[in-house]
């Protein structure tokens, strides 16, 4: 078992940073500054998020445009690490066109209202593109089989594992543009998942150095702590900017590829203890989706029948609402990290009963009942 003394990790995450940490800061200032300018566009070319008392219940129209200011972020990070860092470029260059593509879909669907169709199909192919075009998460099926000893040859196993790759991220994709409802609560939740990222690939960096994909994680992992930290104080509550799904969908892709790097080293335990550490937007994607289809509703179909909203309808203001999600993350993603010196039995043990401890509070709690349909106000 790994040393995992309070010094250790101390030692791991400040060797991480002394490496990558400036290209965090260069995302939290490209993205803090670029966010006024990016509202005052959203306000000059009318791309304004207009209140419906339905599904938008906020007093004002609010200036989209704020993930153009994640996306620039995070961009001018990842191109100062290829300028001033030995990373793979082959592999980096890829994930970074499919981040922007996957960004300009949700701007796009922004200022157009694309249709769901039109979004999951160019997400697909874009996804699909930067999985072939890098290889990352060719090993996704070969590592889920592991601790039952089964390994299947290249020809099946790369396949199967691109298919499911392609799901896991734009379910990630889905679960950050759904989570993304309240002032503050996609932008901080994804903010403390990605640092949650970060430190298990320094916890991964430390203990086998010589792996080659560490430098993707960690730098995809700090430029996306540090363009939401700038981000936040421009869309924490009452927010001035709204990020729209041309950053939550960039947020869930980068979320979605750092889950399938995890995979590459061929160990369960890495992929279930990134799952923990993201499980609060899967949780609240899960939630949603029962209650629409135990009330006999599309699963698709939009309401207020969200984790958040819940917290706000049992009488919660937004701000105690997002800080409970925040803390909600924090412990999940807690126990993602502190499970990784554990065997892989424990691990998914442990995993497995966090699931289903999560799933009876939220049935005890009267979460999971179907809410009366809902219509918007004429």
């Amino acid at each position: 078992m790994p040393d995992t003394t309070f010094a250790t990790i101390a030692a791991w995450i400040e060797q991480a940073l002394r490496a990558y940490g400036a290209y965090g800061l260069v995302a939290l200032l490209v993205t803090v500054f670029g966010t006024p300018i990016a509202a005052r566009v959203a306000r000059r070319t009318g791309v304004m998020d207009i209140p419906d008392t339905f599904l938008k219940p906020h007093a004002r129209p609010i200036p989209y445009l704020g993930g153009t200011a994640i996306c620039l972020g995070w961009t001018v990070a990842l191109l100062a690490a290829m300028r001033w860092s030995d990373l793979p470029i082959g592999k980096l260059v890829p994930i970074l066109l499919g981040g922007i593509g996957m960004s300009i879909v949700g701007l796009l669907d922004d200022v157009r209202n694309l249709s769901p169709r039109v979004r999951l199909a160019v997400g697909a192919v874009i996804i699909t593109s930067v999985l072939v075009t890098t290889g990352t998460g060719f090993q996704l099926v070969n590592s889920v089989m592991r601790p039952i000893g089964v390994f299947l040859p290249d020809v099946v196993s790369i396949p199967l594992s691109v298919a499911l790759g392609v799901f896991v991220v734009l379910g990630a994709c889905n679960s950050t543009n759904l989570i993304d409802g309240l002032d503050g609560l996609c932008t901080g939740v994804t903010a403390i998942i990605s640092l949650g990222f970060f430190l298990l690939a320094a916890h991964l960096y430390h203990y086998n150095p010589a792996e080659q994909g560490h430098p993707v994680r960690l730098l995809l992992a700090i430029a996306i702590v540090g363009a939401t930290i700038g981000f936040l104080p421009w869309n924490f509550n009452p927010a001035k900017i709204f990020m729209g799904d041309a950053g939550s969908v960039l947020l869930g892709f980068n979320c979605g590829i750092l889950m399938l790097l995890f995979a590459e080293w061929g160990i369960v335990r890495w992929v279930v203890g990134a799952l923990m550490i993201f499980a609060l937007p899967i949780f609240d994607t899960a939630l949603a989706m029962f209650r629409r289809w135990s009330g006999g509703r599309s699963i698709f179909e939009g309401d207020r029948s969200h984790f958040y909203d819940q917290l706000v309808q049992r009488g919660l203001s937004v701000k105690q609402a997002v800080l409970v999600c925040y803390g909600l993350t924090i412990l999940y993603g807690t126990i993602g990290l502190c499970i990784m010196p554990l065997r892989t039995m424990y691990v998914i043990l442990i995993c497995v009963s966090v699931v289903i401890l999560t799933a009876a509070a939220a049935w005890a709690a009267g979460m999971t009942r179907p809410e009366a349909p809902q219509r918007p106000a004429a």
